[in-house]
């Protein structure tokens, strides 16, 4: 085999599904795996729509696709079979780090300074094989279902981004239902935080945040409140000064200033969401943050490798998230996929380099 079916971004804002892309061969200390399945995340539709947030990332022409799971195909020099037997099931944390920054050395391998990550400015997985670190590969269980697997790094972010903060018996607000903040859900509502509030403006996420609810059978422990009808007054008013903690999802700067405010003095706030512009104003500095005694987390991706032991452990106490998978399809339909993911018709979109059986 000498070439392989991939996704191709050929440079900003443009990409394309290639038969003839250079089959990969893993160097020493690599491993290349058989991808079996991927998930379309947000940051694709970023990419591939040109979006100017990216463009200083991205590295032309790339493979993209950083969610996948896949099996260990062929090993590179200096990687030991007995530690990652051919066949293993697994999935990989696709941030290559360079183990001397000062956050390596202090062990936050996540924020490494000069972190690559495949999928962006390296080769990644919406392709038949992919080549990562050995050091990187999660192996996993052998009865986690394709559809979850594919989808463990935006799970990752979740977990991370929930169990900043220990949330159990505490009042949580989620800014932002999309896939990510639908999986923040899951967890909070999973480690049995006292009560949690989902905040969105569009009709969509809203609608799927409150059929949730009833299927989960959250009416008690779960309030949906619409953002653009007086969202902090309502959580402020339903908490008697505001949530412990919230957790900031959406990126907008209306979202990230309605989190100060709507967070109780000494809470904390957990920022994932990304702004699209480079300047954030943050109204009222003085009184909504500083006088309050706020704490602010930053989180960027999963922490190496604390949260993907968090997060199976999770999956095996029974955390279910398959639900969040709506549509499945090969890998030869990427452009559907990524239009229905971007127009909001779908929470997760997985796809399938090989034909299944």
């Amino acid at each position: 085999m000498t070439s392989m079916k991939g996704v191709q971004l050929t440079s900003p804002g443009q990409y394309r599904l290639r038969t003839d892309l250079k089959f990969p061969e893993p160097g020493p200390g690599e491993v290349r795996l058989k991808v079996a399945a991927a998930g379309i995340c947000g940051t694709d539709v970023h990419i591939c729509s040109g979006d100017p947030s990216m463009t200083a990332l991205i590295a032309p022409p790339v493979t993209l696709g950083h969610e996948f799971c896949g099996h260990i195909d062929k090993l590179g020099d200096g990687v030991d079979e007995k530690d990652y037997p051919l066949g293993t099931y697994a999935s990989a944390e696709m941030h290559e780090i360079c183990g001397e920054c000062p956050a390596c050395r202090n062990k936050a391998f996540h924020a490494c300074a000069t972190a690559r990550i495949r999928g962006i400015n390296l080769d990644g997985a919406f392709a038949e094989y992919v080549v990562v670190s050995a050091g990187n590969v999660v192996k996993l269980p052998k009865d986690l279902p394709l559809q979850v697997a594919a989808i463990l790094d935006p799970l990752g972010n979740a977990v991370h981004t929930t169990m900043k903060v220990p949330v159990a018996g505490k009042t949580v607000a989620i800014i932002g239902f999309g896939p990510i903040g639908a999986m923040c859900g899951e967890v909070a509502t999973f480690v049995k935080a006292s009560h949690v509030f989902v905040v969105d403006v569009a009709d969509k996420a809203l609608a799927r945040a409150r059929a949730w609810v009833i299927r989960r059978g959250l009416t008690d422990q779960v309030t949906i409140v619409d953002g653009r009808e007086k969202p902090v007054q309502t959580i402020v008013d339903a908490t008697n000064g505001g949530v412990d903690v919230t957790l900031e999802i959406s990126g907008h700067p209306i979202g990230i200033n309605n989190a100060i405010v709507m967070t109780r003095p000494a809470g904390h706030i957990v920022n994932l969401g990304l702004p699209k512009g480079d300047a954030v104003s943050i109204e009222g500095f003085s009184k909504n943050f500083i006088f309050k005694g706020l704490t602010m987390h930053a989180v960027i991706g999963r922490e190496m490798f604390r949260t993907w032991d968090q997060m199976l452990d999770l999956l095996k106490q029974g955390l279910d998230v398959t639900h969040l998978v709506t549509a499945e399809m090969s890998i030869d339909d990427f452009g559907k996929g990524l239009g229905r993911f971007e127009q909001g018709l779908e929470q997760k979109v997985v796809l399938y380099p090989h034909k299944l059986g």
